[in-house]
């Protein structure tokens, strides 16, 4: 064999244009065959991620008896991002943040787990001396349906007929009552936050009294209203707008209506 020739000829091969295109070509399908093998094993490889194994409500501690794991596709986690929790240890001992249930085969997610300084943990517990809480009775008509949620600020009105003097002519007063109060919780007719608590059978989105935190003479000026002779008093809630709600303002009551109150209610300190 001619050493030499064939050299030669094995240099003509690859000097050939055609020769080096089909090369790369082939080259560069062999680069994408393997990038996307690689790519779509990776999609496809189950990984072992944490969920719920019962109906977790706003506030509750997730214990290690409501976690289990099941495996998913690689892309599912991709597709859910860093707000997936993929460890038990990030979950155990934790609570559900205020606001947020965990519902039964769900997964836990960033938002929805908080530990027990953040979680709320008890709604009374961050309650300041000389207030309490106060629940205003609702329906679904007077939440505009359902539309009042908690961390809202609302103004409440109150609705009356009035007769001013013997003989006087009786007149409807529609007037506001209380302004920039916030709505801590929706309860509905069992106790349970329409939002985060109840479910279709406890009567999920079917709210019974809005709760509020507000100074104890407040409070007293509230039930008064409830107790007032010769009139009946209907307190209204009513909603503002987003901006309302960020920058609401101190809350105020309205001295002349309270004055009147005072003055008529069966209830007397």
């Amino acid at each position: 064999m001619d050493v030499g020739k064939l050299k030669t000829s094995i240099k003509r091969f690859f000097s050939n244009p055609n020769t080096l295109t089909f090369i790369l070509v082939i080259g560069l399908i062999v680069v994408i065959y393997l990038v996307y093998s690689y790519m779509i094993g990776r999609a496809i490889a189950p990984v072992s991620i944490p969920y719920c194994t019962t109906q977790l409500k706003s506030s509750e501690e997730i214990t290690s008896d409501a976690i289990s794991s099941v495996e998913v596709s690689g892309n599912f986690v991709t597709a859910n991002g860093s707000n997936l929790l993929q460890a038990q240890r990030n979950i155990r001992n934790q609570y559900v943040a205020r606001g947020f249930s965990i519902p039964k085969n769900s997964f836990f997610y960033r938002d929805a787990v908080a530990d027990s300084s953040t979680a709320d943990v008890s709604l009374l517990a961050d309650i300041p001396d000389e207030y309490t809480t106060y629940e205003l009775k609702v329906d679904f008509h007077s939440t505009y349906g359902c539309s009042i949620m908690p961390g809202n600020y609302i103004d409440l009105y109150a609705a009356f007929n009035l007769k001013e003097g013997d003989g006087g002519e009786e007149r409807t007063v529609y007037t506001w009552f209380y302004k920039a109060l916030q709505v801590i919780k929706v309860n509905n007719e069992k106790g349970l936050d329409v939002f985060t608590e109840a479910d279709d059978t406890d009567g999920k989105c079917n709210p019974s009294s809005l709760v509020f935190v507000l100074p104890i003479i407040d409070h007293e000026y509230l039930v008064k209203a409830e107790n007032i002779n010769g009139y009946a008093i209907q307190i209204i809630p009513v909603p503002r707008n987003a901006g309302y709600s960020e920058n609401p303002g101190t809350p105020e009551r309205n001295d002349k209506l309270i004055a009147l109150i005072e003055a008529n209610s069966s209830i007397k300190n």
